[in-house]
């Protein structure tokens, strides 16, 4: 009995990977509004109703990826040596972000186009996604909030968490061609942390 959650989550993650394939799959080759959530789940081969234990909705698969690479990021705060500071923080998770972001493995920048058309077109993002987002952007600043629980910088920490990831999202949409999107994404994010240099007297 005691496998039983661990055998559930595997199972749970077994169908979220093939909802993700189908839907990638489906995205590529019709585009999102050529795509309905009855068919994601007939190529992922799961009922509809199984689609939305996964995802709110179907434009929420083009960020499947989110939830996992804000964890790594946080991750990569422990690493950080015992004197560093919260800029180096920032910096330290804007770093995982960019680097999963240019990582194939990763599986980020193949629906980043069909992400930046939805955007463009739809001007802006659906209500479900600025709810994630926001929640991503919530989670990175009570990691770093907990490394760093001096209240004194939590302001200008939170500000140059948000210059960055700001940057970057602007930097994706803005990227013209999809092979100079990394390197724009990582020259934004660099662009907006240098504004936040330690001032020295």
């Amino acid at each position: 009995m005691s496998d039983q959650p661990g055998i559930r989550e595997r199972k749970r993650a077994e169908t979220r990977s093939a909802v993700v394939r189908a839907a990638t799959r489906l995205f590529l080759e019709r585009g999102v509004t050529g795509t309905s959530i009855d068919d994601i789940a007939a190529g992922a081969g799961i009922a509809r109703r199984t689609f939305f234990l996964h995802f709110p909705s179907k434009e929420d698969v083009l960020f499947h990826y989110l939830e996992d690479h804000i964890d790594r990021a946080a991750r990569a705060l422990e690493s950080l040596p015992s004197g560093a500071d919260t800029r180096q923080g920032v910096r330290a998770v804007m770093a995982v972000l960019v680097e999963l972001f240019e990582d194939p493995s990763a599986g980020t920048d193949e629906l980043a186009g069909i992400r930046a058309e939805l955007i463009t077109a739809s001007r802006g993002l659906p209500a479900s996604l600025v709810i994630r987002l926001q929640r991503a952007q919530s989670d990175l600043v009570d990691a770093l909030r907990e490394r760093f629980p001096d209240p004194a910088g939590w302001q200008l920490m939170s500000a140059h968490l948000g210059a960055c990831m700001g940057a970057a999202v602007a930097a994706a949409l803005a990227a013209e061609r999809p092979d100079l999107r990394a390197g724009a994404i990582r020259d934004a994010v660099d662009r907006a942390s240098a504004g936040f240099a330690v001032q020295r007297a």
